[in-house]
């Protein structure tokens, strides 16, 4: 299949796409910056696809611009039909809530979320003509539960589970599948690359809260250096499981967090059983599942 995946420079979307490289798939690996900033991360990749022999090409597509997404798009339709497109391109801001901006608030939405629907908006006229296609968004586990100083973080991914559920329901007769996977915490250098808040010194103003984003830093780190730290390849392994299922058998969200993965297992559960109630009495069945058209 021809996979597009957004954010490849570092950590899930990395390591995702020499996965499904090494399965098989011909990758389209996006990141932006690819002679600039990101250009280390862009060799590394063509090295990789060179040394073994697969079908990995890295393209600029940064999901913040318009123009970059649809240039990429129309680069990769060139070339053949998009039929998987892995949105994992993301960051967090890390902070009292106080202390992040309105500005940053609206970067951190226009990264996580706002270009989502960029990509998503791009592919998915020619998906549609086809009657088939995979949207895989990647959420997080905080997008479920609240964690104090990442809060506009979790704020961006509560949003993008509501957009990717959304597109599920409007997609569903269509033939096209959104799912959405949903990992813990892992060691991808997430902490490594988070920018500065613009005014940290309200943070430090809280008592005895100031230090919760220490404290919660630290624990992560335990947690995701551990002998016992789960590898980040769960990732991909979980996202080529969906790749390979057939439209209609396909879960709504997949978890990947054998560390505190419990708790979002129970929500989505929950969940799940108030939209179908809900979708019941509306009359809406009939669109809470995808299928082949």
């Amino acid at each position: 299949m021809n996979v597009v995946i957004t954010g490849t420079s570092s950590g899930f979307g990395k390591i995702t796409a020499k996965h499904l490289a090494r399965a098989g798939h011909t990758v389209f690996a996006t990141m932006r910056g690819v002679s600039g900033k990101n250009a280390p991360a862009a060799d590394e990749l063509r090295t990789f696809a060179a040394s073994e022999k697969v079908a990995l090409h890295v393209l600029e597509l940064d999901v913040t611009d318009d123009a970059s997404v649809a240039d990429a798009v129309a680069r990769i339709e060139a070339v053949g039909p998009i039929d998987v497109v892995i949105n994992n391109a993301g960051f967090g801001y890390f902070g009292h809530g106080e202390s992040i901006s309105a500005d940053q608030l609206a970067h951190q939405l226009d990264v996580n979320v706002v270009g989502v629907q960029r990509v998503n908006r791009a592919v998915l006229p020619g998906m549609r003509a086809r009657r088939s296609g995979l949207l895989v968004h990647v959420t997080s586990g905080l997008g479920r539960i609240v964690l104090p100083t990442l809060g506009v973080y979790g704020a961006s991914k509560f949003a993008l589970e509501a957009l990717a559920e959304a597109y599920r329901y409007e997609l569903a007769a269509l033939g096209i599948d959104s799912v959405i996977v949903q990992p813990g915490a892992f060691a991808t250098g997430f902490f490594g690359n988070v920018p500065d808040v613009a005014s940290p010194e309200r943070g430090s103003a809280y008592g005895a809260a100031a230090d919760l984003g220490q404290k919660l830093g630290e624990a992560m780190h335990g947690m995701t250096t551990a002998k016992d730290a789960p590898d980040p390849v769960l990732i991909a392994e979980a996202i080529a499981e969906l790749i390979a299922t057939p439209v209609g058998r396909r879960p709504l969200r997949t978890v990947v967090d054998p560390l505190t993965g419990q708790g979002t297992v129970a929500i989505n559960g929950v969940a799940s059983e108030v939209q179908r109630g809900v979708f019941e009495a509306m009359g809406l069945s009939a669109f809470l599942e995808p299928r082949a058209s």
